[in-house]
C-alpha cells in the first residue's frame, strides 16, 4: 500500500477522533473558548515543527495570507463540526462533512484550481459516496 495512503487513511481517523474530543470539551469550555485552546495547540505544535525543520520558508505575501486565511477558514471548520457532532453523533456530522468536501471538491476541480478536471468515474463516486451519507444521516 502506498504511504500516501496510510497516511490519508490515519488523518481520517483523527479527523474522528478530534472531532468526539472536540464535542465533548465544546460542552464544557463553550465553542470559542475551545476554537482558541485548539488554534493555540496548532500554533505550538507548527511552531516546534517549523522550528526543528532543515527546511527554511520563503516569507511571500501570498504565502502568509493563503496561511492566515487557511487558519481563519479552520477555525469555521471546528465551530460547525463540532456543534453538528453535539447534535447528530459522529456518524452524522462526518457523513454530511464528507458529502459537501467532496461536492465543493468537484467544484473546485472543475473551477480547475486543483486537480486534473472532471470524470465521469470521478462524479459517479463522488454522488455514491454522497448516497451512502444519505443512509447514515436517514437511518
Amino acid at each position: 500500500m502506498k504511504l500516501v495512503v496510510l497516511i490519508a487513511l490515519l488523518g481520517g481517523v483523527c479527523i474522528a477522533t478530534q472531532a468526539t474530543m472536540n464535542a465533548s470539551a465544546g460542552r464544557t469550555l463553550g465553542l470559542p473558548t475551545l476554537i482558541a485552546f485548539s488554534g493555540f495547540a496548532t500554533g505550538i505544535g507548527g511552531l516546534v515543527v517549523a522550528l526543528t525543520s532543515p527546511e527554511k520558508p520563503e516569507f511571500t505575501l501570498k504565502a502568509v495570507a493563503l496561511g492566515i486565511g487557511s487558519g481563519l477558514v479552520g477555525c469555521i471548520i471546528l465551530a460547525c463540526v463540532t456543534y453538528a457532532v453535539t447534535q447528530g453523533g459522529i456518524a452524522r456530522a462526518l457523513s454530511l462533512v464528507l458529502g459537501a468536501q467532496l461536492i465543493a471538491g468537484l467544484v473546485i476541480e472543475r473551477l480547475g484550481f486543483f486537480g486534473d478536471g472532471l470524470s465521469f468515474l470521478k462524479v459517479a463516486g463522488v454522488m455514491l459516496i454522497v448516497v451512502g451519507g444519505i443512509l447514515v444521516v436517514r437511518f
